[in-house]
Order: C-alpha cells, then sequence, then structure tokens
C-alpha cells in the first residue's frame, strides 16, 4: 500500500479557476499547493464560447498531482432525490437508472449518469441521482485533454459545497432548512429534513438580483418547492433559510423570504468556508462506494490504457537498458580478451623460432642418445646369452630385433638343462624375461627374450 496518494480539485467560474493539490496520507490530509488564476476578459462572452477556458492550464498544470477531479455547477445537471427500497449497491444501480431513464427529457445515450447516498436504513435508501449531458462532459474533456491534463473525476459542485457545510458543522440538524448557495456560476438550494437532504435544485436561471421580477420568481421556485416535498415529506411548521453567500445579498429578495418563510434567515459569508478546490480534492480523496462519478467509463479505460502503455514504455526501456548494458559487458570482455590474445600471439611469434630450435635440438640430442646407447645392443645381448650358456646347450639360432626382442633356437642334453637356462636368461638385467618358451623331444628349444622398452619413445 502506498504511503501517501495525491488529489487535485479544480474548480471554475465566470471569473477565476482555482486549485487545490492536497495529499492523504494514512495518519492526516494536508494541502500542499492551491491558487487561482483569473479567466480572460469576456471569455464567456463571446459567441459559441467553450464550456472552460482551457488556454488558463498551460501555466498552472505543472502544478497538479494524482488524481484531478473538476466539478461542473448545478445549472448543468439533472438532480433528483429517490427513495429506493433496497440498500443492496446492485440492486440501486439499476433502479437509479430505471428512475432517471423516467424522468429524463434526454435519452440515456446522451447521458452520463450516477448516484451518491445520502441516508441508508436496513431495506431502504435515500440517494441523489445526478446526470450530465454527454456533450458537455466530452467537451470539457477534450478541452483539459489538448493541454495534456486527464479528467479523473467529474463530480458536482453543489455536491462539494455540501460536502464543506457538512465538514465544518454548518448544517442544523433539527427542522426543515433551506441552505441557498449563491456564487458565481453556481445558485443552488439544499433542503434539509433533521440534517438529512431531500433536495437538491439549481436556481441558475434567477440569478440576476437586480430585476425585482426575479427576486419573485426565486421565492416563488422555494414556494412551489416546498409544496412539493410536503406531499413527500410532510408539512412542517418553520422552514430557517440559511443563505450563503460571495456577495451581499439585496434586500427585498430577504423581505420576500421572511414573508413566505416561518422560521429565520440567516445570511453567512461563502467566503469562510474552504475553497471549493479543497472541498473537491478532499471528496476525491476519500470518496466511498456510493460517490458521484460522471466520468465515462471510456475516459476510465482509455486513461488505464495510456498507463498500461506508459509502464510497458518504461518496462521495455529498462529491458533493452539492461540488454545494450549486456552487450556492452560482453562486447568490453571480448575486447579484452581479443588484446589479450594478440599479445600473447605476438609473445608467441617471438619465441616460435627459438622454440623450433630448441625441439629440433631436443629431438636430435634424443636420436643421438638412442642409436649411441649399446648397452642392449645385439652384441651385448649375444655376450650376456653366451656368458649363461651351459656346456651341454648349443644356440643354433639367434635373431635380434632392436628394442623388442630376441628369438633363440638351440639344442640341450635335457629338458631340465634347458629349463634352468631358460630360468638364468629371465634373471639377467640385461632383459625384461622370457616367453614363448618351447621345448621338443627334451631337446631341441626355442625362446622369446624381451627388450626393455626404451625410456624415450621415438618422436
Amino acid at each position: 500500500m502506498l504511503l501517501y496518494r495525491h488529489t487535485t480539485g479544480i474548480h471554475y467560474t465566470d471569473e477565476i479557476v482555482e486549485w487545490a493539490v492536497l495529499r492523504k496520507t494514512r495518519a492526516e490530509t494536508e494541502t500542499l499547493l492551491e491558487g487561482a488564476v483569473p479567466i480572460p476578459s469576456g471569455f464567456f462572452e463571446q459567441d459559441e464560447a467553450p464550456i472552460f477556458p482551457s488556454e488558463v492550464l498551460t501555466d498552472i498544470r505543472k502544478n497538479f498531482r494524482g488524481i484531478v477531479t473538476v466539478a461542473l455547477p448545478s445549472s448543468k445537471l439533472l438532480m433528483r432525490v429517490l427513495e429506493l427500497p433496497s440498500s443492496d449497491p446492485e440492486e440501486l444501480d439499476g433502479m437509479v437508472e430505471l428512475q432517471m431513464d423516467q424522468i429524463s427529457p434526454f435519452p440515456a445515450d446522451q447521458l452520463t449518469l450516477s448516484y451518491e447516498l445520502l441516508n441508508e436504513t436496513e431495506n431502504h435508501s435515500r440517494v441523489l441521482a445526478v446526470a450530465a449531458p454527454r456533450n458537455s462532459v466530452d467537451e470539457l474533456g477534450e478541452l483539459f485533454k489538448s493541454k495534456n491534463v486527464y479528467i479523473r473525476s467529474l463530480d458536482a459542485e453543489i455536491l462539494a459545497w455540501w460536502s464543506l457545510l457538512s465538514a465544518n458543522g454548518k448544517v442544523p440538524t433539527e427542522g426543515r432548512i433551506i441552505l441557498v448557495l449563491e456564487e458565481h456560476t453556481e445558485f443552488s438550494m439544499i433542503v434539509v429534513d433533521d440534517g438529512i437532504p431531500v433536495c437538491f435544485r439549481s436556481l441558475e436561471l434567477f440569478h440576476d438580483f437586480s430585476d425585482e421580477s426575479v427576486l419573485h420568481e426565486i421565492v416563488e421556485e422555494m414556494k412551489y418547492t416546498l409544496l412539493s416535498l410536503e406531499t413527500e415529506y410532510g408539512h412542517r411548521a418553520e422552514c430557517a433559510i440559511e443563505f450563503w453567500s460571495e456577495t451581499e445579498i439585496p434586500q427585498p429578495l430577504l423581505t420576500l423570504l421572511g414573508k413566505e418563510c416561518a422560521g429565520n434567515i440567516n445570511v453567512h459569508d461563502l467566503g469562510t468556508l474552504p475553497s471549493m478546490a479543497g472541498g473537491l480534492a478532499l471528496r476525491s480523496a476519500e470518496r466511498e462506494v456510493h460517490h458521484v462519478e460522471l466520468v465515462p467509463r471510456e475516459w476510465i479505460e482509455l486513461q488505464r490504457k495510456k498507463r498500461f502503455m506508459q509502464v510497458a514504455t518504461i518496462a521495455s526501456i529498462a529491458v533493452l537498458s539492461i540488454w545494450l548494458g549486456i552487450i556492452s559487458v560482453t562486447v568490453a570482455i571480448f575486447a579484452f580478451q581479443k588484446a589479450s590474445f594478440n599479445k600473447l600471439k605476438a609473445e608467441a611469434a617471438q619465441y616460435s623460432e627459438p622454440a623450433r630450435a630448441a625441439q629440433a635440438a631436443r629431438e636430435e640430442m634424443v636420436s643421438l642418445e638412442k642409436y649411441s646407447d649399446r648397452s642392449r645392443s645385439a652384441l651385448e645381448c649375444l655376450r650376456g646369452i653366451t656368458q649363461t650358456l651351459p656346456n651341454f646347450v648349443k644356440i643354433t639360432s639367434f635373431t635380434y630385433t632392436k628394442r623388442k626382442a630376441i628369438r633363440l633356437s638351440g639344442t640341450g642334453d635335457s629338458s631340465d638343462l634347458i629349463y634352468d637356462y631358460f630360468q638364468k636368461l629371465g634373471e639377467l638385467d640385461l632383459f625384461e624375461g622370457v616367453e614363448n618358451t618351447k621345448i621338443n623331444n627334451n631337446t631341441r628349444f626355442s625362446i622369446t627374450v624381451n627388450l626393455p622398452k626404451p625410456e624415450t619413445e621415438d618422436l
């Protein structure tokens, strides 16, 4: 398991693009970097303006780390709180798709759909189903991709505000409360019963507070929303309003709301909350199973393939580097051995003539020693044979084979005398033994006397 991981949240309005990078460890989550850059003047006022000013990414993308999360304003989303008779995740997926298909004015293939769990009991779930137009999602993804930034998570801006309010203890847990959020691109409301949301609605069409008719439309929208909630969640005598805004709320609007609302109206500065970009990054870092995710599955598969190709490329380069290293070492060893061989060959060439001359001299010396040795010549062998010859034994035949053997034939008066002669021959140091002894008629004999083998063989 990794010791830490990074997430980057990106939030944009009609004036700025803000970003924050968080690092989550086992012990804590800390903000590493954050910043904001202005939107180019008049960008959203031009005809057919893109959904996002991608040129601002050029200078800030080097700061991004880990999973990149972007928020979509509620005005671009279809949102509906659903009460579902199940808490099984697999069943919830199918139920949400079925319900949204019935209420959506667009075909399912033109939307990207997700949901977030708001409350859960043993056999019941309250979820917020969220759908975004696929063309807007694809356009946003392509704008980021053009600057080599790949969106890994798409969230709902209103849910990020809700998470910030909840995490900072800004949501009353008793009674029916209307949370109104007014910020550059976000103007929406969340209706909460005893701390649990029952409705999310965008008020983006009524963003112009300078028009009195718009103020009346805002009030009418809230009245209509509360009336529709009474049929499903019952009537509440009082309904407080918590108004969160970055700008000053006009008094006429507060007066109109006060006439229709029996509860208190409290105005808060939205700037006192942590940044939206930080809230997005935190939601991404601490995401759970039932968490809104509007990134299409094709994006995820494409990014997985891209990461796989990157890993495969790095692995291939590593293997190639190792292979080249082995080849280099092998070539170096071969070059060293060849140099050593050439050196030895050169030295051998220097000594080859003297070596051949020495070898020839040695051969000549051995030959001279061999042929000058008369210790076992035919004459010496004959002398040794005759010296041991008894008076009653005669040699009739003497055949001498140099350095091998002597073949004798002769006669004797008796076989005993002949055998005595054979024994004496075998005992002489001059010979190496006798063999093939043969006696016929007790008087005629033949014998082979072996000569010692020479110590040095002929070369």
